[in-house]
């Protein structure tokens, strides 16, 4: 009867030993897929925030453009203008802007 309840002990631990293994493969198991989700969802996120960056970027150039435009256009025809000016309209400019140099620093 002894050698009964010793086999039946050892038995039981055997079978305890065994579930134990099986919880800890189990358990490493989840660990490696739960890891693997983590990291897939982490990618997942940080492209997802690449492509809403790149929006924001494309939306930002598009508005810059856009209140660019007006202003170069006007640069573009004042530029033309004075292009355009003859050499009796620059010589006019030109004696206009040293007479007010001189009238400001004295008689020179």
């Amino acid at each position: 009867m002894v050698k009964e309840a010793i086999k039946a002990v050892k038995e039981a631990e055997d079978e305890a030993n065994k579930i134990l293994q099986e919880a800890r493969e189990t358990s490493n198991k989840l660990k490696r897929e739960a890891s693997t989700l983590a990291e897939e969802k982490y990618n997942q996120i940080l492209e997802e925030a690449k492509k809403e960056a790149e929006r924001i970027k494309e939306k930002a150039l598009q508005e810059g453009e856009a209140e660019a435009k007006p202003i170069i256009e006007k640069g573009m025809k004042e530029s033309e203008k004075i292009l355009a000016l003859s050499g009796n309209d620059l010589n006019k400019a030109v004696n206009i802007i040293i007479e007010r140099i001189v009238n400001v620093n004295g008689n020179s």
